[in-house]
């Protein structure tokens, strides 16, 4: 088995309550356990609010642990400074689920990729990076284009691009493919895992079951803050399930 490039041990995170009557705090992971080696490519799903994006966040520094640890790249991150998560930050992506955070509305396409190539590629032609790039994700005649000027599966391939100018050891993609119709979907799940390279890890976090089984070796399914379930995608119609991961297959149409 290859090393480890992300791991979360026992890991708790909980919210304030909202609104004005207060009452308890609400969990959003409790107690989680992952693993995730070099060059895996890994489902995490599960319903919304089953912790999924939290449990990015504060794997990837964005928020802190209440509890338990964070180990990225092979580094202790839990106490880390905010500093040293930036350090390690740029070999460990976190892919939005709205590309519009990644990409400055005041600034064409072309310049933000150029700007982000010198700042991880210094010793590189930032031009002919990025059009080189462009071209891989099926943007190569809008590099002159702002975001707003971007259909939806054009940010989430700009955002991609931005991610990948950083060559990552990890990119961790959340709901990459949410709002797109069917072969989008795959169009852009396909681009993700062939442009980040075998050595890359990949972590999809996703509530859609079908599309991701055919993507990644493992399915990791959450509920309530937990990980309650974990499986291979091979064995999805042998492996005896979780009540929730059983709610997944049938909502699915994977098991009746």
């Amino acid at each position: 088995m290859s090393e480890a490039v992300w791991e979360l041990r026992s890991v708790s995170r909980s919210f304030a309550p909202r609104g004005i009557f207060g009452g308890p705090p609400h969990v959003a992971l409790s107690g989680v356990d992952l693993k995730v080696h070099a060059a895996e490519r890994v489902a995490i799903i599960g319903e919304s609010g089953s912790g999924k994006t939290t449990l990015a966040r504060v794997g990837l520094g964005l928020l802190p642990a209440d509890e338990g640890s964070v180990f990225l790249l092979g580094q202790d991150m839990t106490r880390a400074s905010k500093a040293a998560w930036r350090g390690v930050r740029s070999r460990a992506q976190l892919l939005f689920q709205d590309p519009r955070s990644m990409l400055n509305p005041a600034f064409p396409l072309g310049v933000l990729l150029r700007e982000s190539a010198r700042i991880h590629r210094p010793d590189e032609d930032a031009t002919a990076l990025v059009d080189e790039l462009l071209e891989a994700v099926g943007l190569a005649g809008r590099r002159r284009a702002r975001a707003h000027e971007l259909s939806g599966g054009e940010r989430r391939r700009a955002g991609l691009a931005r991610v990948l100018l950083a060559r990552p050891r990890l990119i961790v993609a959340d709901e990459p493919t949410a709002g797109l119709d069917a072969a989008l979907k795959a169009d852009l799940l396909e681009l993700l895992i062939h442009r980040a390279g075998p050595e890359c890890a990949v972590v999809v976090i996703s509530h859609d079951l079908p599309m991701v089984t055919w993507a990644c070796h493992r399915v990791v399914v959450m509920e309530r803050g937990r990980i309650v379930d974990a499986l291979d995608s091979a064995s999805l119609s042998s492996h005896d399930p979780h009540p929730a991961t059983a709610a997944l297959l049938r909502a699915s149409g994977l098991r009746s």
